[in-house]
């Protein structure tokens, strides 16, 4: 008889790793039917709740994304017979299925277009950079942050500014050192860069990393500690992402248990969500207002994690008309892919004046030439096997294909 966990509720331990109408989404079991629910309510209003039922019987801790763009709720959770990827519309409330994907628990949106990007760390040394377009299903390889020694990265430090299209993560680097990584992920050519964090206590754990895409500021949550590695508290930080100067905006008396990956950003009215647990272990709401450095609690269901902000009407407003619809961009393949000694270049919206370019995973130019013909063939002969990304550019677009050498 198969047995399924219904829902896997991990609080963090600090130890380690006027009102505004806020409206959340989070999952939680139901107790008439042991299934999960996906419900909906408002941060400061415990009667606005309202359960819609699915048919997962358990589902992945920090598995939940919120697509602002198309305002889908996505959860990792699992059916009888598989894991899936659930989508649950916030403006319609339909629920929909989609074949499991292999975004992980850090990943983030960016919501002027809908893209998932995710950091994994496959072997150790390095961490992998996905782009994951859900509408289509593809999941690619934008590139690679080479750092020796590194062993794994951190949960739920991970935030997306789509304004300018970069991902920032604060985890540790080869060298153990904390540092705030950035990678820009839209750039034809990927690149990313570090700071170390210049922190104001000896001893630091940094999570719940959100962006405010309203003014350009990045904040996180960080549990601090002396010089005897005695806890002193939670507080809400700035990070500066130029300098890697650490600011505190406020301390979250108190609380000395959070729930983990259920932080969010309500962009509209400024607010940092986190969930965390009082010293007589009671779930609330943290509502901390970036503007005042105060905050309020609200309200939490029962059993209710992997919360999110719905930020819908926000995306709307600020990427709504702005988004790039990719039916306009030109239709460019590669075939064969993977390549072997060479390979067929296609691009339906030929001009005179394309070039195409080669690049390795550490960003390295390998080949550059004009396209004489919508289709061109390209020797790999030269080339290391590996992965590689092909861009065709010309003063008025570019487009960016991932190519196996094999």
């Amino acid at each position: 008889m198969r047995t399924y966990i219904s829902m896997v509720l991990i609080v963090l331990l600090t130890s380690l790793s006027g009102q505004s109408q806020i409206n959340l989404v989070g999952a939680g079991i139901n107790a008439g039917t042991g299934k999960i629910d996906i419900l909906k309510w408002q941060a400061f209003d415990s009667a606005s709740v309202t359960p819609y039922p699915t048919m997962f019987e358990g589902y992945y801790m920090a598995s939940s994304l919120f697509d602002a763009y198309n305002s889908n709720y996505y959860l990792t959770g699992i059916t009888p017979d598989s894991s899936s990827l659930l989508s649950f519309n916030t403006v319609s409330n339909d629920i929909n299925l989609h074949p499991f994907s292999s975004y992980s628990n850090i990943s983030e949106i960016d919501m002027s277009t809908g893209k998932i990007y995710t950091l994994r760390s496959d072997s150790i040394g390095y961490i992998s950079v996905n782009e994951f377009d859900i509408t289509t299903g593809t999941d690619s390889l934008l590139g690679m942050i080479s750092e020796p020694g590194l062993f794994g990265i951190v949960v739920d430090a991970i935030g997306f500014d789509s304004n300018h299209g970069i991902i920032y993560y604060v985890g540790y680097d080869g060298n153990s050192t904390l540092c705030l990584f950035s990678i820009p992920v839209r750039n034809p050519v990927f690149s990313w860069a570090k700071k170390t964090l210049l922190t104001t206590a000896p001893g630091n754990n940094f999570s719940s990393v959100n962006y405010d895409n309203n003014h350009n500021i990045l904040y996180a949550l960080n549990a601090e500690f002396d010089s005897a590695n005695n806890y002193t508290g939670n507080r809400v930080v700035e990070i500066n992402y130029i300098t890697g100067e650490v600011f505190p905006r406020g301390v979250l008396a108190g609380f000395p248990w959070f729930l983990a990956g259920s932080s969010s950003f309500d962009q509209n009215s400024g607010s940092f969500l986190l969930v965390g647990f009082d010293t007589n272990f009671v779930e609330r709401m943290i509502v901390f207002n970036t503007n005042t450095n105060t905050y309020e609690t609200g309200f939490v269901p029962g059993n209710v994690s992997e919360i999110v902000c719905d930020n819908y009407a926000f995306a709307q407003s600020a990427y709504g008309t702005v988004s790039t619809d990719e039916k306009d961009q030109p239709d460019v393949l590669l075939f064969p892919n993977p390549a072997t000694t060479k390979f067929t270049l296609h691009s339906s919206g030929f001009e005179n004046n394309d070039i195409v370019k080669m690049y390795n995973v550490h960003g390295r130019e390998c080949f550059s030439a004009k396209i004489q013909n919508p289709e061109t063939e390209i020797s790999t002969e030269f080339l290391d096997k590996g992965v590689y990304f092909v861009t065709i550019q010309n003063h008025k677009s570019s487009h960016t294909k991932k190519l196996i050498v094999q």
